[in-house]
């Protein structure tokens, strides 16, 4: 089903999308749930407004496990290249759920510099979706040093081969547990790894470690959780959140960070890593900007 989404951006085909999604489809967002087909006839329309602004839509990994489908798409032009993350849970040619993550301040850089009148280079963009409410937890790890979380093995399909989930934990353990020394086994220097637009390990960029650290250094009381995990034999798509302190204008807020992660794995390496946050969700929602 993943499909219907290539050929509405790629072809402009809304007809096998809207006959896949049902009344009760849950489209996600900006980071907003919507239901019914007039809400989704609306991100059809703006999704065919955003794409004619790129030159090529190129899907460049993805993964499957039972009725759920994922994948990381990159739109590109001569001058800027965004991703987003689509995950898609369907059943007997249904849709049930329909997830989009996007880098959407280089989404509305691109579009505010393309025949969109009365709007400038600023991040926003027209159409973009209030948040849905969140409630923050008071949790601090701090007070609770021998609780056990979630781990890879505890969210991750019990069909999953034991070479994906030593992998992924190995990764977990890097990023949740601020394992810097973890990063040389699990990287290579050719390893494309991008946080929204960001690449990293290239000239003039941080490397791996050094985005690690400014990360555990930018969001204090650092917390990482995980909400899902889609693997295959080479592919894997990971949704998490951090919760973190962080400095702003108004003091200090608690804030919440939804990730997508979309990883490539072979012969023991991430060969490609994709992250996805809504910076315009975030923005929206905690009255701050991203801290990177």
């Amino acid at each position: 089903m993943l499909s219907t989404i290539q050929q509405l951006l790629e072809k402009q085909d809304t007809q096998t999308l809207t006959a896949a999604l049902l009344h009760s489809s849950r489209w996600l967002l900006g980071e907003r749930l919507h239901y019914g087909p007039i809400q989704q006839r609306g991100l059809m329309a703006n999704w065919l407004d955003i794409t004619t602004h790129f030159e090529t839509v190129e899907l460049c990994a993805k993964v499957q496990s039972g009725d759920v489908e994922a994948g990381v798409f990159c739109l590109s032009s001569a001058s800027t290249t965004t991703y987003f993350i689509a995950q898609c849970e369907h059943r007997n040619g249904a849709i049930k759920q329909l997830l989009q993550w996007v880098d959407s301040a280089s989404l509305a850089a691109h579009y505010n510099t393309k025949e969109a009148p009365g709007y400038d280079n600023s991040m926003s963009l027209p159409f973009w979706p209030e948040p849905d409410p969140l409630q923050l937890s008071e949790f601090d790890p701090q007070l609770h040093l021998k609780t056990t979380h979630a781990g890879i093995n505890d969210v991750v399909a019990s069909n999953t081969s034991d070479k994906s989930k030593a992998l992924l934990s190995q990764w977990w353990q890097v990023w949740q547990g601020f394992d810097t020394a973890g990063i040389k086994e699990l990287y290579s220097d050719a390893t494309h790894i991008s946080v929204n637009s960001q690449v990293l390990n290239k000239e003039g960029s941080p490397s791996v470690s050094s985005w690690l650290t400014q990360l555990e250094g930018k969001l204090h009381r650092r917390y990482c959780q995980l909400e899902q995990v889609i693997a295959d034999e080479s592919n894997a798509l990971v949704r998490w959140r951090i919760d973190a302190d962080l400095k702003t204008d108004n003091g200090l807020v608690r804030v919440r960070l939804p990730l997508a992660t979309m990883l490539t794995f072979k012969e023991n390496k991430i060969v490609s890593e994709y992250w996805v946050v809504d910076s315009i969700a975030f923005e929206k929602r905690f009255g701050a900007p991203l801290p990177f």
